[in-house]
């Protein structure tokens, strides 16, 4: 495994800025947008100093910013407000690509790879994607994982021939048609295969990468100019091999050009992403983990979904350029925007963090939190992938000296900044308790450690998502009515909003658990630069206590 602080980022791509189907449509774009519109919107983004701008343009199975006669449109209702321009003859998708290309901006179309939020676009009453598939169940996935996201959601299972055809048609269809760059195949979908059929099926998909690495080459000698392919994956190869994706083979074969790493939904800052560096060093293709918007399951419910500021965001990337990364993509970065500051200020915290100098001497907020602890719609405590992700130290009340520990990456020469402390909140620990605490086996001095139960936290009312709203109909047996009835409830499903209701009960228990906060300064030694591990230990607890002290909540502030 590459050692963390060896690399330098190669090329002159930094900042990847991805749109998905349609939330810029929603949430920034005017109800009736018009040519000058989306040129004025790529203006924004090409003055934040991007460097390539992705706009997803095909999502369960529908073609989205373009039309064409072979392939069904978007139906859902929000992807209406371009039927003038394209009865008018203007395709929006060209628009981005001229207007992009003017600012010397490279521009890539995104593919979601299987269908994506059916339960979504079902209760809007437009089915779950195009009719080539949702005519036909013979193409969907039969035998899924546990989880109740899978009973509302309906995947494509890409063992059939018939399936990867059809995506290679449109792929085709698009980089004949317009003026791209490339092409971005997103695997953010659970599922690609039968439920334990994704490892031995990994050639199938191999085959499917090497067909639309075919399709680019071609076109590039046609348009003698080189056109990419990236691939946004999950953020462990363990996942990817899980679900059929066989990076390591993508990338030695040369199919893609970059590979974006991420969880689906929040940052990951302990993530080991020089798995991926020791596949793309020796190789042409280029690494860009993702920066989303959220840290955790928990810390979007308690915060109501505003997004990281940008002291976590330096030491994120931080994290990644330590771990080998070329860049920084970022993905979902729009969903908060109703958080000031509003876009288009929001897109220029993009900037900064493309020169790897301004982000290792600004101020930063590491963050460590188990980012899906306490969810349960695909297994509990996991991911979509399967994989649980809730790391923390556990000291039962046993009676006995109790000791866990935490690895908390840290890619920070300490020696080189003003100060630096480490903070960690546990869950159920009294004043009374008695602990003592170790930073890579060195005992931190118990007189400076300091501790208080009066930190002030934002604590939003529960909330409810979408997803969570069609869970709990289909755990009530209302699913069925629920799709019926929702056709017409465009406020909450043509824009999306998140809807006040019971919340996620589960996380709202661990939102609510009492707590002591507890920090010292943290110095080299014996902080290392890189993997740390935190050991806690309860020497005598509080006889009046019955729970489990619970820390999964660590954060490194340096200045």
């Amino acid at each position: 495994m590459s050692k963390l602080g060896t690399y330098t980022p190669r090329g002159d791509r930094r900042i990847i800025y991805v749109s998905d189907p349609s939330s810029i449509i929603r949430s920034y774009l005017p109800e009736t947008p018009t040519e000058e519109d989306l040129r004025n919107w790529v203006d924004d983004v090409a003055e934040a100093n991007v460097d390539t701008f992705i706009q997803e343009a095909y999502s369960q199975g529908w073609t989205v910013y373009w039309r064409c006669e072979k392939f069904d449109y978007d139906q859902r209702p929000q992807h209406r407000c371009f039927i003038p321009l394209l009865d008018a003859g203007v395709q929006p998708l060209e628009i981005l690509i001229d207007q992009s290309h003017k600012h010397g901006m490279e521009f890539i179309a995104g593919f979601r790879m299987n269908l994506n939020h059916v339960h979504v676009s079902t209760q809007q009453g437009v089915g779950g994607g195009a009719s080539y598939f949702t005519q036909d169940s013979r193409w969907m996935i039969k035998e899924y994982p546990p989880g109740d996201d899978f009973e509302i959601n309906s995947l494509l299972d890409f063992t059939f021939q018939e399936v990867r055809d059809y995506i290679c048609e449109v792929a085709i269809e698009i980089v004949r048609s317009f003026d791209l760059d490339g092409l971005e195949l997103c695997f953010r979908e659970p599922v690609y295969f039968p439920h334990g059929k994704g490892r031995e099926s990994q050639s199938i998909m191999t085959d499917l990468m090497r067909q639309i690495h075919e399709i680019l080459v071609t076109e590039s000698q046609i348009k003698k100019k080189e056109l990419k392919l990236g691939a946004r994956v999950f953020q462990t190869l363990k996942e990817c091999h899980d679900l059929g994706l066989d990076i390591p083979t993508w990338i030695e074969k040369g199919y893609l050009d970059y590979v974006s790493p991420s969880d689906v939904m929040y940052s990951d800052i302990n993530a080991p992403y020089e798995e991926f560096t020791d596949l793309t060093r020796d190789s042409n293709c280029y690494l860009y983990p993702a920066i989303l918007p959220w840290l955790s399951c928990r810390s979007e419910r308690r915060l109501n979904r505003m997004p990281i500021n940008m002291d976590q965001q330096r030491a994120i990337a931080q994290n990644y350029y330590g771990a080998g990364a070329d860049g920084i993509s970022f993905y979902n970065h729009f969903v908060s925007n109703d958080w000031a500051n509003f876009y288009p200020m929001q897109l220029f915290d993009m900037d900064e963090l493309r020169d790897p100098v301004c982000v290792r001497e600004g101020r930063k907020n590491y963050v460590y939190e188990p980012i899906w602890s306490g969810c349960d719609v695909f297994i509990q405590d996991g991911a979509p992938s399967g994989a649980i992700k809730a790391d923390k130290i556990l000291l039962k009340r046993s009676g006995n000296i109790v000791s866990d520990n935490y690895r908390f990456r840290l890619c920070e020469d300490l020696n080189k900044v003003r100060k630096a402390y480490l903070i960690f909140r546990a869950g159920n620990m009294t004043l009374d308790d008695q602990i003592k605490v170790f930073i890579n086996n060195e005992e931190i001095p118990h007189r400076m450690i300091r501790q208080t139960q009066s930190e002030k936290r934002i604590k939003a009312a529960p909330i409810e998502t979408n997803t969570d709203r069609s869970i709990r109909m289909y755990r009530e047996g209302k699913i069925k009515e629920a799709v019926k009835n929702d056709i017409t409830d465009r406020d909450t499903f043509e824009h999306d909003p998140l809807t006040v209701g019971k919340g996620h009960p589960i996380i709202q228990g661990e939102i609510d658990r009492p707590f002591t906060t507890c920090w010292f300064e943290l110095t080299t030694p014996p902080a290392i630069y890189g993997d740390n591990w935190l050991e806690v230990t309860l020497i005598e607890g509080d006889p009046q206590a019955i729970e489990s002290i619970i820390i999964d909540e660590l954060e490194v502030m340096v200045v």
